[in-house]
C-alpha cells in the first residue's frame, strides 16, 4: 500500500467521523464545512512541515487563521493582509533556504529562463533546484541512478531521454511548491508514482503500457503545483 493512499484514506475516514459527530450536535457553533476545511488545511500543514515546503506551511496557517479569525481575535488582518504576509514569508524563506547543489556543469540565460545542462557521462546522481525563474535541464548519463528536484514558484523541465539506467531502477525525489515540473522520459521506462499531493497532482502523457524497460520511482510531494510525465 502506498503511503499517500494510506494518508488520504485516514484523512477521509477522520473527515467522515467528524462530520457525523458534528451532525449529532457535538460542535453546535461549528459548521460541517468549517470542520472539513480545517481538516484539509491541517493535512496540508503537516505534509508541508514534513517535506519542508514552506509556502504550504505559511498558506495553510493563513487559511486556518481566516477560518478562525473571530475566535483568535484577528479579524483586523483577515483575509487579505494575512494572505499577503504568507506570500511574503514564502518568497523570503524560499530565497534564503536553498538545497545544496552537487553538480552544475553549464549555466546560460536563454529566453528569460535559467538554461542548465548536466552532461556527465559517468554521473549518476544529480540535484536540480529552481526558484522564481523557469529552468530547463538535460541529463546525459550512461548510469543514471537518482535525482533530487526542488521547484518553488517556478517552472522546470527535466529531460531524461539521453539517460540510461543500467541496474534497472532509478529514483527521482521531488519537492514541488507553487510550481510546475515536466519530466521527459524514454517511452520504454516504467514510472512508479509514489508521490503525495496537496492541492496538486501528477499526470502522465503518451504512456506505453506495454513497456518492459527500467523502473523510475517518483517520491516526494506536490503542494499547490503539478508534475507532468511525458514519454518521448
Amino acid at each position: 500500500m502506498k503511503k499517500d493512499n494510506l494518508f488520504w484514506g485516514l484523512f477521509l475516514i477522520a473527515a467522515a467521523v467528524l462530520i457525523l459527530v458534528a451532525k449529532l450536535g457535538a460542535f453546535p457553533d461549528v459548521s460541517i464545512l468549517k470542520i472539513f476545511w480545517t481538516l484539509v488545511f491541517a493535512v496540508v500543514l503537516v505534509n508541508s512541515l514534513v517535506n519542508l515546503a514552506f509556502p504550504g506551511v505559511y498558506f495553510s496557517l493563513a487559511f486556518l487563521g481566516i477560518l478562525y479569525d473571530t475566535e483568535l481575535g484577528i479579524t483586523a488582518i483577515t483575509p487579505w493582509t494575512i494572505l499577503f504576509a504568507a506570500l511574503l514569508l514564502s518568497i523570503g524563506t524560499c530565497m534564503i533556504y536553498t538545497p545544496k547543489k552537487k553538480k552544475k556543469i553549464k549555466n546560460h540565460e536563454m529566453d528569460g529562463s535559467d538554461f542548465v545542462v548536466f552532461d556527465e557521462e559517468d554521473g549518476n546522481q544529480f540535484d536540480f533546484s529552481s526558484s522564481f525563474v523557469g529552468s530547463v535541464k538535460y541529463v546525459n548519463s550512461d548510469n543514471f541512478e537518482s535525482a533530487n528536484i526542488d521547484a518553488k514558484f517556478a517552472g522546470m523541465k527535466v529531460y531524461f531521454d539521453n539517460a540510461n539506467i543500467r541496474n534497472g531502477h532509478a529514483t527521482v525525489n521531488l519537492n514541488v511548491s507553487f510550481a510546475g515540473v515536466e519530466l521527459y522520459v524514454p517511452k520504454n521506462w516504467r514510472v512508479d508514482n509514489q508521490m503525495s499531493a496537496s492541492f496538486g497532482g501528477v499526470e502522465e502523457k503518451n504512456r506505453n503500457n506495454g513497456a518492459d524497460g527500467p523502473i523510475l520511482t517518483l517520491r516526494g510531494s506536490v503542494n499547490l503545483g503539478g508534475v507532468t510525465i511525458l514519454y518521448v
